[in-house]
This record gives structure tokens, sequence and C-alpha cells, in this order.
């Protein structure tokens, strides 16, 4: 059972599902404006990148952050234990393309709305990020 009272509760059970979905080269509380997002991957198959950002409850707070990194990323998505998901606006997320990842208490995660290729990504942004991440594998 995982203890759904941290938000790095999330981490492990959210990484590990997306680098299952192809994002093999991930980075953690990576650095965006005067945020961080707490999980950006890249996948070299497809030259795509995802943002998550993971969240106990306060899923507009999330929200907010996820439209930002819609800027640095091809898919924006917000994770969060399962039995929160019941208070989040799920048309907000659809019209704003937000995908939402479900993380249940035995992180077994599940993608509740898929995240829209975000047709505000800037490729200065994507590009920097994934040579970022390309450092930290090294």
């Amino acid at each position: 059972m995982l203890d759904l009272t941290k938000e790095a509760s999330l981490l492990q059970p959210v990484t590990g599902y997306i680098k299952r979905k192809g994002f093999n080269v991930q980075g953690t509380e990576i650095p965006f404006y005067n945020r961080s997002v707490d999980i950006y991957g890249f996948s070299k198959k497809t030259n795509k990148t995802i943002a998550i950002e993971l969240k106990l409850n306060k899923w507009k707070k999330a929200f907010s952050q996820a439209v930002i990194y819609q800027l640095c990323a091809d898919e924006s998505y917000i994770a969060m234990p399962h039995k929160y998901t019941i208070r989040v606006d799920r048309n907000l997320l659809i019209t704003f393309g937000i995908g939402l990842i479900a993380v249940n208490d035995i992180g077994r995660c599940f993608k509740m709305i898929e995240a829209r290729q975000s047709s505000v990504v800037k490729n200065y942004y994507k590009k920097n990020h994934i040579e970022f991440l390309k450092r930290l594998e090294k």
C-alpha cells in the first residue's frame, strides 16, 4: 500500500508508468520559469515529451501548472490519487487538453483522460528540456 499522504509517494509509480509508455529518458523537478515540472519525460522513439504535475488533492493548482507546462511539452498531465479524481472538473481538463493519471493505493496507474498534443509547445523550450535530460543521463 502506498502512503497517499505524501506527494513523493506518487513519483515512483508514475515514472514507472510513463517509462512503460515509452518515455525512457526522465527527470524530476525540472526547472521551468519559476516552477519545477515534477516529472518530465522524453521518448527517443517518437520524439515526444511529457510533463506531469503530481498533486495529492489540489487539482486546481495542478491544472494551472499543467497548462503552463504545455509550453515545454507535447503532452501535459496531472497525476493524483484515484480517490481524489472525483473532484476534478474533467470537462475543463478536456477543454484545455490536459490529461489525468490516477494512482491507486497499491501504486497502479491508469489514464483517465488522454492529453492532447499541445498546440502552444515552443520548440525552444522542448529542445532545452530534452538536452537537460540527456545531460542527466550521463
